[in-house]
C-alpha cells in the first residue's frame, strides 16, 4: 500500500475498536483519562476539570478520541499517539507514518459537541459502511448531530471520514472546492440535511466510476489537499461562491443568534456588502474561512481584526471599500464574519495532513494563533470558559 494511504486500515481498526465501547462508554472514558494522565500530548483534554466533564456525564466520543491523533501538531506527535492508540486499543494494524490529505482540528476547537449524538451518529455511520444503506436513522442521526452547538458540517462529516475512509467524503473547503472542479458537483454546505449529503455522495460515486472508476475517496481527500494553491483563481471563485444574498442572511441570524442585536446586524452586513475583495470578488460570496483568512494575511493584517480600533485605512490593502462604509462598521463586521466562517466549520477544519496539525487548509506547520485576542459578550455566554481554551491552544505545540 501506498505509505500516504498507510493511514486508513489504522484509522478503520481503531473505529472497530471504538465499536466495541458503544456498552462500556464509562470503560472508554476511564481508558482515555488514563492515558491522558501520562501523555504530555492529552493534556488538552484536561479530565481534571468537573465543569467540562460533569456536563459530559463523563463520557468521550469516539470523534473526539480519532481527533486525539488529528490535531494541529507535527507528524512525529501524531506518530506517538498512534503508537499510544495502538497498545491502549490492541490495534495489528501498522502505526502510519504519513498524515497527508487527511482534515484535522483546530487546536482551538479539538471536541466534538453531543456525546450522544455523535455516539448514534457514529454506530449508524459504521452499520451504514458495512452494508452500503443509508438508512433513515442514519440521516436523523446525521441532522442531530449537525445540529448540536460547535459542531457543523465539515467537523461531522471530517468525523466521519476519518472512521471510514472509503464511505464517507470531507466537506471542508478544500475538497468542496476540487471536487466542484472535477466532478462539476454541487456540494452541501451549512445546514445540510441528512439526505443531501447521501444525494451528495451517490452522484459523487457516479462522477467517479464515470471518470475514474479506480479512484478511492481518500485519493481525492489527497488530491484536493495538494492543488489547494494551484486553483486558478476564476475556478475558485465560480467554486465557492455562494448566493450572497444567501450567506448574508444567513451570517445575519447567526450574528442575532450568538447575543447581537438586529440592529447591529444589519449594520455590518451592509458595510460587508459593500466591499469587495481586491479581485473583485464580493466579501458574502466567499463561504470558506480559510480563502478569507489567507486574503487578510497576504494583506498584512494578521491580527488585524482580532483588536478594536486600530488605522482603519489598512484595510484598503485588502478590500475595495464602498466611500460610504463606515470603517469601524467594516471592521466589527469582519471580525464577526470570519467567527461566523469558522463556527460553520468551513475551513478552520479544512486542514489536511499537516494542517495545524500538520499544515491547515491554507496554512502551513509554522501556524501561529493571535496572542492578542478580546473576548466579549453577555454574562453567561463562555467567554472565561474560551478564554482558558485559547490560552491553551496558544501554548500548546
Amino acid at each position: 500500500m501506498d505509505n500516504a494511504y498507510q493511514w486508513v486500515p489504522f484509522y478503520e481498526a481503531l473505529a472497530d475498536k471504538l465499536l466495541a465501547y458503544n456498552d462500556k462508554r464509562d470503560d472508554l472514558h476511564a481508558l482515555i483519562k488514563n492515558l491522558a494522565a501520562e501523555q504530555p500530548l492529552m493534556k488538552y483534554l484536561h479530565f481534571e476539570r468537573e465543569d467540562w466533564w460533569g456536563p459530559r456525564h463523563h463520557r468521550i466520543d469516539p470523534f473526539s478520541v480519532m481527533g486525539v491523533i488529528n490535531r494541529r501538531t507535527t507528524d512525529a506527535n501524531r506518530i506517538l499517539l498512534a503508537k499510544e492508540f495502538t497498545h491502549a486499543f490492541d490495534i495489528q494494524m501498522p502505526v502510519p507514518t504519513q498524515f497527508a490529505g487527511i482534515p484535522v482540528l483546530n487546536n482551538m476547537n479539538s471536541f466534538f459537541n453531543g456525546t450522544n449524538e455523535i455516539w448514534e451518529l457514529f454506530v449508524q455511520a459504521m452499520k451504514a459502511a458495512g452494508t452500503g444503506n443509508f438508512t433513515d436513522e442514519f440521516k436523523a442521526a446525521f441532522e442531530k448531530a449537525i445540529a448540536v452547538n460547535g459542531n457543523g458540517l465539515t467537523y461531522i462529516t471530517m468525523g466521519l471520514y476519518w472512521i471510514k475512509p472509503n464511505t464517507f467524503m470531507p466537506l471542508d473547503g478544500n475538497s468542496r472546492a476540487y471536487i466542484s472542479v472535477k466532478y462539476g458537483i454541487t456540494t452541501p454546505s451549512g445546514n445540510c440535511t441528512g439526505n443531501e449529503y447521501v444525494t451528495f455522495l451517490d452522484e459523487l460515486k457516479v462522477k467517479i466510476g464515470e471518470q475514474s472508476p479506480d479512484l478511492t475517496l481518500p485519493e481525492i481527500s489527497y488530491t484536493a489537499w495538494t492543488q489547494k494553491d494551484s486553483k486558478a483563481p476564476a475556478e475558485t471563485n465560480a467554486t465557492l461562491a455562494v448566493e450572497e444574498q444567501k450567506q448574508r442572511a444567513a451570517f445575519k441570524q447567526w450574528y442575532v443568534n450568538n447575543g447581537g442585536s438586529s440592529s447591529s446586524a444589519n449594520t455590518i452586513s451592509s458595510a460587508i456588502g459593500k466591499t469587495k475583495l481586491k479581485n473583485g470578488r464580493a466579501v458574502f460570496a466567499v463561504a470558506v474561512y480559510d480563502e478569507l483568512d489567507a486574503v487578510i494575511k497576504n494583506g498584512g493584517l494578521d491580527g488585524y481584526f482580532q483588536v478594536s480600533g486600530g488605522d482603519y485605512a489598512k484595510m484598503d490593502a485588502v478590500f475595495d471599500i464602498a466611500a460610504s462604509v463606515q470603517r469601524d462598521d467594516l471592521k466589527s463586521g469582519i471580525k464577526h464574519y470570519l467567527s461566523f466562517l469558522q463556527s460553520e466549520g468551513s475551513a478552520v477544519v479544512s486542514d489536511r495532513g499537516a494542517h495545524p496539525n500538520n499544515t491547515a487548509v491554507g496554512q502551513s506547520s509554522s501556524y501561529r494563533m493571535a496572542k492578542n485576542l478580546i473576548l466579549y459578550g453577555t454574562p453567561g455566554t463562555g467567554k472565561t470558559y474560551s478564554s482558558m481554551q485559547y490560552a491553551v491552544a496558544i501554548i500548546e505545540p
